[in-house]
């Protein structure tokens, strides 16, 4: 199968074979016969590689990120109490129509 327009190919880079080269596989079982065929591997070892390590690492900071950013709040309250905010309605409307969801936040 082929993907198209990968928005991120680094990621799947950590899916390759050099990224396996941490997994031993028993492959002297079909060629040594009968005997060592019925046997248990003696180990398994995964390594996870440094890019999904990375990846783990920003999903969990991005999740305990809290919801709420107090300091805009506040600098936003403020300027409403001293009535100096004004918000540019072109910026806002582009914003809410956009397609993209990333710029509607």
């Amino acid at each position: 199968m082929k993907i198209n327009n990968m928005s991120n190919p680094e990621a799947l880079k950590a899916y390759n074979s050099n990224s396996l080269q941490g997994v031993h596989l028993n492959k002297d079982k079909e060629s040594a016969g009968p005997a060592k065929a019925n046997s248990a591997p003696t180990s398994d070892k995964v390594n996870i590689s440094s890019t999904v390590k990375l990846m783990q690492d920003i999903h969990k900071a991005v999740t305990e990120a809290p919801d709420i950013r107090t300091d805009k709040v506040n600098e936003v309250r403020s300027k409403i109490d001293k009535n100096n905010y004004k918000p540019d309605l072109n910026v806002v409307a582009d914003k809410l129509l956009s397609p993209n969801m990333n710029d509607r936040i």
